[in-house]
């Protein structure tokens, strides 16, 4: 039972952690979108506000990387968009959140 116990809290370690499913960014830059997307949910997901983490992702990203920047979070979606080269980052967090940030 302890293993399992381990088991859970090893897996709830790696789940924490951004899972980046799709990326077409420069090393650097995909990297710093990453943390902002982290930054950005972990402060709002004790009340599930994913409106204003995606508000905060896009304004941060507009500063940081130029304007026009896009961002959908959620729980079950899919997509197909058409976006600039080089900037594209999908992303799961916390093994049940899908984090899109794409650039027109």
């Amino acid at each position: 039972m302890a293993e399992a116990g381990a088991m859970s809290a090893e897996l709830r370690k790696v789940m924490s952690k951004p899972l980046v499913k799709s990326v077409d960014m420069t090393a650097e830059q995909s990297s710093e979108a990453v943390e902002i997307v982290t930054m950005a949910v972990d402060k709002y997901a004790a009340t599930a506000n994913y409106e204003k983490a995606a508000q905060l992702i896009k304004d941060t990203m507009d500063k940081k990387f130029g304007s026009t920047w896009h961002v959908c979070i959620g729980e079950g979606f899919g997509f197909e968009v058409t976006y600039q080269a080089r900037n594209l980052l999908y992303l799961y967090y916390a093994a049940k959140l899908g984090v899109l940030v794409f650039k027109c």
